[in-house]
């Protein structure tokens, strides 16, 4: 199928052919389709690329900009001003008042060369097209919801992808590309121009053919920066999925890392290279430094680590020592004494045979080791060298601050690899948990906006159904994304207030046991009925969470038991189903946020509830713990303190927000 775009305004009348690919419009020169008039806007609306389950696409065109602003004379649809619109065959469509446009969807190829060929009958019925008003078909009626959301909103709940600020790329086995994303089009305008010829394509269906699984990534030089990219083969489409994340600032840290251990082996080299010097002019001079006291002492103070004579059995013999040091020993304590009287037994074993090996091999030994600090472990290196024919020179070196700065640097590259992994997780399941609700609200509006004069009130009302709990879906998905933020950034606390256990425990139930006729839900409670001063709102995610969980990983329904008890200074419950239960492997990753098990199979969800309910639990102090058995069924167990116990749950100390 072709699909055409019409136009005619003040550079005259051309036909645009529409591609896989979103567009902006507008008279900047920028914009993918530029319209020449000055009543048009700078950027004057989208047309975004929609999947359809029916259908190759379609284009909705929304008024105004990416930013959610609208045009200045605004978009008009077959004669009426819209802020958005599914376009159709045939729809007559004005950008302000001077620039009038068509849109039309064809099959044949033929039709398509005759009117782009500009013949004189391909020309009239062009005008003929554009100058031809069009009616609306049906009136506008109050159930159409989609035009009651703000333009803006459409744009970002409609294709999520388009503004995803990292290019997105969707091409087929044999190289067509099939989807771009606006940030894919602005850092790279030429690969619709080179397509697999293009740095960003080559070689990915090759790569993805060879590999033996449907997920692979690679990374991708292009001029100065470098790409890490994610590749996923949909086999239902035989489609390839390309994420890239601009990973340059990553490689330059692990060059500098790279560097930097390059220029401490250097110096490294250096120094032994250099102790090594020292080593053969003292056998070379030995005669003289006997007979020269004073240039003895002159070479050993240029050494500024403490340095210890040790024999072969490992008994301290001299010393000689900077004015400051930080060994957490006094150095003439030490002479006299073995190894084991003044170091940690691990560490005087570990002296005692490299000392052995250095007597050896006559070579330096070295090895790394940590003494007890005042405040904490302290990081040394030992560099042994054979001095005399049952001795050995030992210089202690403090590697404290080196140690610290290597571990800094490996933490930093593992926050960001573990960065990038949840970024991945949440592009994943955000373009799969918002795909299927849009894809409901978009097909049941466009059915009641087609068929609901031919409806009656039931079947109006089933699809007027569907689209709210599409909605209601997407809503509680963004709600638990913005709860876990909340959380993180320390902006939720308690608000204690009178509650009896078990009333409330039986309300959420009842809730929950409204949504599901395959479940039995069941209460044991050894609880009393006095109030107890708790937050409502925490206690309702917790218990909403972990009951939801039972009944949705229990598809085969079943008695779901939910026991509460408590002492005098704690409550405590449990939920267990008879469910699909949790394998071994993914339980270490439980309350992470985005992680689910691999044997979730179709089963919709986000991998944030337990996540919430872990945070929960710990902002009030308590515990909680999962016993599971794949096939079998799950427990989770929960403990709380009440607020009598803890310091921290007073009530005078606790600030009430609302959650």
């Amino acid at each position: 199928m072709k699909h055409l775009l019409l136009i005619e305004d003040d550079g005259g009348r051309r036909t645009v052919e529409l591609h896989t690919a979103s567009s902006s419009i507008g008279r900047d020169p920028r914009n993918s389709i530029v319209l020449n008039s000055r009543e048009v806007s700078r950027q004057h609306a989208i047309l975004l690329r929609l999947p359809r389950p029916d259908a190759d696409h379609q284009f909705r065109i929304i008024d105004g900009n990416f930013q959610g602003t609208p045009s200045t004379n605004g978009l008009f649809i077959n004669g009426r001003q819209r802020a958005s619109h599914n376009l159709t065959h045939g729809d007559a469509i004005m950008f302000g008042a001077r620039v009038d446009a068509r849109y039309f969807v064809v099959e044949e190829s033929d039709d398509v060369e005759w009117l782009l060929s500009g013949a004189d009958d391909a020309a009239d019925y062009m005008q003929t097209l554009i100058s031809t008003p069009v009616e609306p078909m049906m009136p506008e009626t109050p159930t159409d919801i989609l035009d009651t959301i703000d333009g803006s909103s459409i744009a970002r709940l409609a294709s999520f992808p388009e503004l995803f600020p990292h290019p997105i790329i969707e091409i087929s086995l044999s190289g067509k590309i099939t989807y771009i994303n606006p940030a894919a089009v602005e850092q790279f305008s030429e690969v619709q121009s080179q397509k697999l010829s293009h740095p960003v394509l080559a070689g990915v269906v090759e790569a993805v053919k060879s590999a033996k699984q449907s997920q692979s990534s690679r990374e991708v030089i292009i001029g100065d920066r470098v790409f890490e990219q994610a590749l996923t083969y949909i086999p239902q489409s035989d489609l390839i999925r390309i994420y890239m994340l601009d990973i340059t600032s990553r490689k330059c840290a692990e060059d500098a890392l790279k560097d930097l251990h390059s220029k401490l082996e250097t110096e490294v080299k250096h120094r032994t290279q250099q102790f090594h010097e020292a080593n053969d002019r003292l056998k070379q001079e030995e005669k003289a430094l006997l007979a020269s006291y004073a240039t003895n002492r002159a070479l050993l103070n240029a050494i500024p680590d403490p340095m210890f004579r040790i024999d072969c059995k490992g008994n301290f013999v001299n010393y000689k020592t900077p004015k400051e040091h930080t060994l957490p020993f006094e150095p003439k304590a030490c002479v006299g004494h073995h190894l084991q009287d003044i170091l940690p037994l691990s560490a005087a074993k570990m002296m005692q045979h490299h000392i052995e090996q250095a007597l050896q091999s006559k070579g330096i030994q070295i090895l790394e080791f940590q003494l007890p600090g005042r405040d904490s472990s302290l990081d040394f290196e030992a560099r042994i060298a054979v001095s005399a024919p049952d001795e050995v020179m030992v210089i202690f070196r403090d590697i404290t601050e080196r140690k610290k700065s290597e571990a800094d640097i490996r933490n930093a590259l593992e926050s960001e690899r573990e960065l990038n992994e949840m970024k991945t997780r949440f592009v994943s399941m955000t373009s799969h948990e918002f795909r299927t609700p849009l894809t409901t609200i978009l097909s049941s509006a466009e059915l009641l906006e087609h068929y609901s004069d031919r409806w009656d009130q039931a079947k109006q009302l089933k699809y007027l159904s569907k689209i709210q709990v599409a909605a209601k879906h997407m809503t509680e998905l963004l709600n638990d994304v913005l709860l876990i933020n909340q959380v993180e950034a320390g902006k939720v606390m308690l608000n204690l207030q009178p509650l009896v256990l078990s009333e409330f425990c039986e309300e959420v139930i009842e809730e929950i046991q409204i949504t599901t006729t395959a479940h039995t839900l069941v209460l044991e409670s050894q609880t009393s009925d006095s109030p107890l001063m708790m937050d409502r709102k925490l206690l309702r995610h917790i218990f909403t969470n972990l009951l939801s969980n039972a009944v949705n990983y229990s598809p085969n329904g079943g008695e779901i038991l939910v026991t509460l008890g408590q002492t005098d200074d704690q409550i405590s419950f449990s939920v267990k189903d008879s469910g699909i239960g949790i394998p071994e492997d993914a339980r270490e990753t439980l309350f992470e946020s985005f992680v689910r098990g691999g044997n979730v199979g179709n089963i919709s969800g986000t991998g944030l509830g337990l996540s919430i309910v872990k945070r929960f639990v710990d902002l009030y102090e308590g515990t909680i713990k999962c016993d599971s058995e794949e096939g079998v069924g799950t427990t989770f167990s929960v403990v709380l303190p009440t607020v009598n116990t803890s310091s921290n749950l007073t009530a005078d100390a606790i600030e009430a927000v609302t959650v």
